[in-house]
């Protein structure tokens, strides 16, 4: 048995508690005894206390040679029993810090993370008090060194948990940042203050800035708040020098939140633009009224446009392109609410111009505002037209369209000789169903001389006595 697995086994033992922080110290004691003193020492001694333990006297005894059969690889050199006293150290600091027992495991996870006596010593005399060893590791896994607690503990930051501690060594929180806080009148922070304003980029250098520029009464959540919407001192700098004098914290955050900047109000200003509020420069910005947008507007003519009516015509894709063919069109004095609700129900001058093409010249723009939503295109006009219907206005336009009267209907209602059919008569034959094949069935029955009057008759009342006795007085052939 070798001097390593020697100690493994004292190690399993205090892990198991079959022996003491204590009595782990003696054995690791007796285990370093030269030669010279083993020799000196009888066979059968043990080391004091531990005579309940006389199955492990062979590791008092000294250590048996290899046997040619069996080489080792060479260890790098360490002085004679170096391991064993850094472990004795450090259990006898954790003993000091009131822990008694640890586990095999918590021994390889202390030698991984390099937690040393000299580590626990220095932390404890911090007056840094872990809860179990777990606290102890956990703080040396993510580097919180003895240093950067005394610095926080100068700095005025005392009665800190481990969990605190860790937060802040994790979100960067210095004492130099805390340092340069205080100096600011910045005092008596909590971690999560502290952790807040590090993570949004609330440095000590921001709020001096925020102060030079007249921002001297921020409280915390307020510094954060506007660290947090990217609100710098230039910004607020700027839009002072613009005349916003008064601005708070929600104010600065929502101009920022919905990107009005300096230069966006200068420029509107440029434009004679002046007597605006904050909701007005968020709605022009949320809206995408740009300053380049308004010169566009006045360059087609409009020029005394407010700020609700530039938002309205924006909203609805009234540009200055649209307008500029609408022009052309002949409608030049259109207002902005006719351009929003030509906009809006697609009244296009593509749209204008067809209908113009199949006939329709003087319409006005709530005709072609009700054709549109009508569902009635220049398509539909041009097969009507080419049909042999004349004249039509938009409210015929319309009527045809509701009742589903088709330009293929008219056609076939003109080839069967009705050519003087109008609009009114033709919705009329559509409602009640008077269709092309009913009407030959009825000629088929009672000839061919019977108007459209009679035959809708016929459709309405079927064929009485008093219909017979109108068609022979009218000398119709009845065929039965």
């Amino acid at each position: 048995m070798n001097g390593h697995k020697e100690r493994l086994m004292v190690l399993d033992m205090l892990a198991e508690g079959k022996i003491t922080a204590d009595e782990a110290e003696e054995l690791f004691k007796a285990m370093e005894e030269t030669p010279e003193e083993k020799a000196a020492s009888t066979a059968t001694e043990f080391v004091p206390g531990l005579s309940h333990l006389s199955h492990l006297a062979s590791l008092a005894s000294p250590i048996s040679p290899l046997s040619p059969e069996s080489p080792i690889s060479p260890l790098a050199p360490e002085a004679p029993g170096a391991n064993n006293a850094r472990t004795r150290a450090l259990l006898s600091a954790l003993k000091d810090a009131g822990i008694s027992h640890v586990t095999m495991s918590d021994l390889q996870e202390m030698k991984i993370h390099n937690l040393t006596a000299d580590y626990v010593i220095e932390m404890k005399a911090l007056g840094i008090e872990p809860d179990g060893i777990g606290e102890w590791i956990h703080l040396r896994m993510n580097d919180v060194s003895s240093r950067f607690v005394r610095d926080l503990r100068n700095a005025g930051i005392t009665n800190l948990g481990v969990d605190e501690i860790i937060e802040l060594c994790q979100q960067g929180v210095s004492a130099k940042f805390v340092k340069a806080l205080a100096e600011l009148g910045i005092k008596d922070l909590d971690v999560d203050q502290l952790v807040e304003l590090s993570n949004h980029g609330v440095s000590p250098k921001y709020i001096a800035e925020m102060r030079a520029v007249g921002l001297t009464d921020l409280n915390v959540d307020e510094l954060i708040e506007l660290g947090n919407h990217d609100v710098s001192p230039k910004f607020v700098a700027e839009m002072r020098a613009l005349g916003f004098n008064d601005l708070d914290v929600d104010n600065l955050v929502e101009l920022s939140n919905h990107d009005v900047s300096p230069k966006f109000v200068a420029e509107l200003r440029s434009l004679g633009l002046k007597d605006f509020d904050i909701d007005d420069l968020v709605e022009l910005s949320d809206h995408d009224v740009s300053p380049r947008y308004i010169a566009e507007m006045r360059a087609v003519g409009l020029k005394d446009l407010d700020i609700d009516e530039l938002i309205e015509l924006r909203n609805h894709d009234v540009t200055p392109d649209y307008i500029g063919a609408m022009y052309s069109l002949g409608f030049k004095d259109l207002d902005a609410d006719e351009l929003s609700e030509l906009r809006n129900h697609d009244v296009t001058p593509d749209f204008v111009a067809a209908m113009r093409e199949v006939g329709l010249k003087d319409i006005a723009i709530d005709e072609l505002i009700d054709l549109r939503n009508q569902g009635v295109t220049p398509g539909y006009v041009r097969g009507l037209v080419e049909a042999g219907l004349k004249d039509l206005d938009s409210d015929g336009l319309e009527e045809l369209k509701i009742h589903n009267v088709s330009a293929k209907f008219v056609r076939e209602i003109y080839e069967m000789g009705f050519k003087d059919v109008d609009v009114e008569e033709l919705v009329e034959l559509q409602i009640h169903h008077v269709t092309p094949r009913f009407i030959r069935d009825v000629r088929n029955k009672l000839g061919d001389d019977l108007t459209l009057e009679q035959i809708l008759n016929i459709r309405l009342h079927g064929i009485d006595e008093d219909l017979m006795e109108e068609l022979k007085a009218a000398g119709i052939k009845v065929k039965l």
